[in-house]
């Protein structure tokens, strides 16, 4: 009997084994390096700036004479499972981009640990202050509206009913980052970190070459440029109070989002979305599939759509405020081979645009009714409601 049994437990093993062997031998290995490229264009208030910065002089008297700033960024990353003692590596453009031969890919340093040092005893103080949450496009909010968070309740954990919906609407993917993979390079970097020329073009052949990762080639056609800006302007208010947002569509576009980040004058943080519920939107790259998700759900506006009014409520309860929109882009896959490939592209698009509340449109000339003024036309100044360094000193760039 335990004969039996035995000789059954070992014929189960060797089936068991067998099938792993065979599942394993029909997963293809991945692919030894993985490149990864952003390809983002923005316009309006931040558009040119680097990361974190504030307008200068200029700038914010091209603003607020409704002036148009567009800028292209890329971010390369490459990540392979290979290492190279002197990592190198080099992404060669072409000649349309207007950026010279190539793009250096460079690792960067590892950092030393920091000592830290003891510090005073932290002193706790109570948050305070509330932000209040609305959302759609429409003259008029909803019902339920606004969502009230408080931020000493939520300390003492009284967690509002509509906070759990408060959540950022879609997942956007993590690109290679440093220190995950055995070989990486990135650009910009340190050593070369210069703008991208706004009449630049990515059409053309591409070259990605490093002692660390297999050669990578691959060619951009027509739809696989950089996306074009949305010129996002602010028209003159409703009579309820309610104000027109209004974009240029992107052909390359799978969809819009829109929020505003604003104060009332008793100190209240004031958010809106255009989703359809209390939801952060996202301003990150989101996958088609993901985008084509939130517009059926109502939480992103599709392609198709070139304008979203701002409810009369939030406009009137924050007359200042920041307007961040972006439109999600395409996503585009090349490998070196159909089945086992040495390595792998993607390439995600996208195009933001912002704007300061009162001050028209900041995407593109603007006439006194928010559209584009023609060739001449002197540009109508609107009555200033907000002062501008009421709110630059607290507003996030994008």
């Amino acid at each position: 009997m335990n004969r039996r049994i035995l000789l059954s437990a070992g014929v189960g093993a060797l089936a068991i084994s067998a099938a792993a062997y065979v599942a394993a031998q029909a997963a293809p290995p991945p692919p030894i390096a993985n490149y990864w490229v952003d390809v983002a264009t923005s316009s309006g208030m931040g558009a040119g700036m680097s990361p974190g910065s504030r307008p200068n002089m200029s700038q914010m008297m091209s603003m607020m004479q409704g002036g148009s700033s567009v800028s292209h960024t890329l971010d390369l990353r490459l990540a392979s499972r290979n290492k190279a003692p002197a990592p190198a590596a080099n992404h060669f453009v072409p000649q349309g981009l207007q950026m010279g031969a190539s793009l250096p890919l460079v690792t960067p340093a590892v950092s030393k640990p920091v000592r830290e040092t003891p510090s005073t005893p932290y002193q706790y103080e109570q948050p305070k202050g509330r932000m209040l949450v609305y959302w759609g496009c429409g003259e008029h909010v909803g019902p339920g509206q606004p969502t009230v968070l408080d931020f000493a309740k939520m300390a003492a954990g009284q967690i509002p009913p509509g906070m759990a919906a408060f959540a950022t609407m879609g997942r956007a993917a993590t690109p290679p980052q440093a220190g995950q993979s055995a070989g990486f390079g990135q650009w910009p970097n340190d050593k070369d970190s210069r703008p991208v020329p706004v009449q630049g073009s990515l059409l053309g052949a591409h070259r990605v070459e490093g002692n660390y990762s297999p050669p990578i080639g691959f060619s951009l056609a027509a739809g696989q440029d950089f996306m074009s800006d949305l010129g996002l302007n602010e028209r003159q208010p409703l009579p309820s109070g309610a104000v027109t947002l209004g974009w240029r569509t992107a052909t390359q576009a799978t969809g819009y989002a829109l929020t505003m980040f604003g104060s009332a004058e008793n100190g209240d943080v004031i958010v809106w979305t255009s989703a359809n519920k209390a939801a952060a939107a996202n301003l990150d790259y989101l996958p088609p599939a993901e985008v084509k998700k939130l517009i059926a759900a109502g939480q992103a506006l599709p392609p198709s759509a070139n304008q979203c009014v701002l409810p009369a409520e939030v406009a009137t309860a924050s007359p200042g405020g920041v307007i961040m929109m972006i439109g999600y882009g395409p996503e585009t896959f090349f490998a070196e081979a159909p089945r086992a490939p040495k390595w792998a592209v993607r390439l995600r698009y996208k195009s933001t645009a912002s704007l300061i509340r009162g001050m028209g449109g900041m995407g593109s000339m603007q006439g006194g009714d928010g559209q584009p003024a023609q060739p001449g036309q002197p540009v109508k100044k609107k009555k200033k409601k907000f002062g501008i360094g009421d709110i630059l000193g607290n507003v996030p760039i994008p």
